[in-house]
């Protein structure tokens, strides 16, 4: 009876202790975390990100974000998974309260500050500091609040960048079957394809065959001469700039001291022309090629390995031979 009484006592002060502990531990936390206000993300139409003496701003105008004051086009993309983490930010917990910050990333020399607004209105600040151990959370320090806490997600990588990173690096876009006619110059070649649609030879059916369906239109590409080339070299020549994006943006002033082009193509729609520019590198150990587009207004470099590609096709249908 006695053993019975002592089991009974020991399993009511568990109990009791574990009650403590939950409703201690659910006061601790609501005391620890603070209430961050929702936002909406379609509100946020402008974004400051600082770090050190440097500041990337960054404005929305219809649907399109530019950066900074020269207007550079972003990368919608990157800019919105920007946004969503600005209004998504989500504490998880108290890391320290020391002010000791060094070891967070969170020192003037290291940290990022986030400023998110709608119009003048400013709906977010914070501090990002280094990804926390459990690769989950990011230490953050928020506005007016000298605390170190975790925010959900490596929203670090997020925010750490550069405008060279964020510019939007599409230099040329269009649809491939819009593309009517072709045009390649280099050195004192040039060539000019002219997409059409050709009627196949039509062969007296034999026999039983007399009510085959008439065979569909072919489409060809031709020369000046209405001689034949291969369409799978054309459509692959088409294909190389149909979504080009460049690797980087050279100086804003460099477009103008770019002169004669190694070779020219320019590819013909019924609503638009695009036409693409490359250069000589600068120097032999140079691993990019400098080139200018009509798709966007300022000079770019592109990887050496995909410019000696795109050389290859030019240089193939300048020497094509009739597709007999």
């Amino acid at each position: 009876m006695k053993l019975k009484k002592e089991y009974l006592i020991l399993v009511l002060a568990i109990a009791a202790l574990g009650a403590y502990l939950v409703t201690h531990s659910k006061d601790q936390t609501h005391f620890e975390l603070p209430e961050i206000a929702d936002v909406e993300s379609q509100k946020i139409n402008r974004v400051e990100i600082s770090k050190k003496a440097a500041t990337i701003e960054l404005n929305k105008k219809d649907d399109q974000w530019t950066i900074g004051p020269k207007a550079y086009v972003a990368d919608n993309i990157k800019v919105k998974n920007m946004i969503n983490a600005a209004a998504g930010l989500t504490i998880t917990a108290l890391v320290s309260e020391s002010g000791n910050y060094d070891r967070y990333d969170l020192t003037e020399d290291k940290k990022v500050n986030v400023r998110a607004y709608a119009g003048k209105e400013r709906l977010r600040d914070f501090d990002i500091g280094r990804q926390a151990p459990t690769h989950q959370h990011t230490f953050v320090k928020l506005m007016d609040n000298p605390k170190v806490y975790h925010a959900q997600g490596a929203i670090d990588a997020t925010f750490d960048t550069t405008t060279d990173d964020l510019r939007d690096k599409t230099v040329l876009a269009y649809q491939k079957e819009d593309i009517t006619t072709l045009t390649i110059s280099k050195d004192e070649q040039s060539l000019t394809l002219t997409k059409k649609e050709v009627a196949p030879e039509q062969k007296e059916p034999a026999g039983d065959q007399k009510d085959a369906q008439p065979q569909t239109a072919e489409i060809q590409w031709m020369d000046s001469n209405g001689t034949r080339i291969l369409k799978a070299d054309v459509d692959l020549l088409i294909g190389d700039f149909a979504s080009l994006k460049c690797d980087d943006y050279m100086e804003d002033n460099a477009k103008d001291g770019l002169k004669n082009p190694l070779w020219t193509v320019t590819l013909t729609s019924d609503k638009e022309k695009h036409v693409l520019s490359v250069f000589d590198k600068e120097n032999q150990e140079s691993i990019k090629y400098p080139a200018l587009s009509s798709g966007n207004a300022y000079a770019f470099n592109v990887h050496k390995s995909r410019i000696e590609t795109f050389s290859k096709h030019v240089d193939k249908l300048l020497n094509a031979e009739a597709d007999k």
